[in-house]
């Protein structure tokens, strides 16, 4: 249904035009009828003239009612409704997105009449304010043990269209250095743009050596399949992590990840760059 939607919103035109001809066509009707009617000799042949006329006359006017109905439709009703992405959709603040939901802190405190304990909202806003007004209390802190180099945290921004329905935007690794112990957990961010996908295809995602050897792979749908690309509405963002299993357990060095779509019977999506796939502009090391 939200597709149909998409796709009258976006091909009014052609009912326009539809509109339009059909007009046109019962106007020439019309005007021939009354010709016909002025025309006639006989009775029979002036009233079934006249029939012709208001006929064609009132197809005229049902063409215009469908015109106007389409544009007020197309025009101001179905831009404001929020199914299926037609709307302006409304952000809300997610855990995923860093932002944590306020939740208030219940202290119990003595009612003054009957004795009981009854609880009071506190917001936990005031609770964090009134401890770090408070003075810190002396303590002994350990002195921190060394540690290894920190980890780094590998991100960055692709922007790269897959026909006019997907964009590859960013990624995010956990790391720069890998072990081949572990899956490597690649997070991908897609865009969703104003096209239809043909398909719900799958996501792939490959790690390559220098001498383009398959180490590692993770393939299926984005967000392990809660979210497929019919799903996406435009301007939407979705975050479609991948842990790449190792193939090859004994290589170690550098390797790049290459990023696509495909689907099992059609093949690969074709970027706008005329390629296959997407290398990420990364390059991470495989350590023993």
């Amino acid at each position: 249904m939200t597709i149909l939607l998409q796709w009258l919103v976006e091909h009014a035109w052609a009912f326009y035009a539809l509109c339009a001809v059909g007009a046109i066509i019962y106007v020439l009707r019309a005007l021939a009828a009354q010709r016909e009617r002025r025309l006639a000799l006989f009775t029979l042949e002036r009233e079934t003239a006249t029939a012709t006329v208001i006929k064609s006359w009132a197809i005229v006017l049902v063409f215009i009612a469908i015109g106007v109905v389409i544009f007020v439709g197309t025009a101001f009703i179905l831009p404001n409704l929020s199914v299926g992405g037609l709307g302006t959709p409304t952000t809300t603040p997610t855990l995923s997105a860093g932002v944590e939901p306020f939740t208030p802190a219940v202290t119990p405190t003595p009612s003054p009449t009957l004795g009981l304990v009854v609880p009071t909202v506190v917001p936990t806003t005031t609770v964090a304010l009134a401890a770090s007004l408070a003075p810190p209390e002396p303590t002994e802190s350990p002195t921190p043990a060394p540690t290894d180099t920190p980890e780094i945290i590998l991100s960055g921004e692709v922007y790269v269209r897959f026909g006019d329905f997907a964009e590859l935007v960013g990624y995010n690794l956990p790391a720069a250095e890998f072990r081949t112990a572990q899956p490597l957990l690649l997070t991908l961010y897609w865009r969703g743009l104003q096209g239809t996908s043909p398909a719900n295809y799958l996501v792939f995602t490959h790690l390559l050596s220098q001498d383009g050897r398959l180490i590692a792979q993770h393939d299926g749908p984005p967000a392990s399949g809660t979210r497929p690309i019919s799903s996406w509405t435009p301007g939407e963002t979705i975050a479609d992590p991948h842990p790449m299993t190792f193939y090859d357990t004994t290589y170690t060095g550098p390797a790049n990840i290459a990023v696509g779509l495909y689907d099992p019977v059609t093949g690969r999506v074709v970027t706008e760059t005329g390629r296959d796939s997407v290398v990420l502009p990364l390059t991470i090391n495989i350590i023993p």
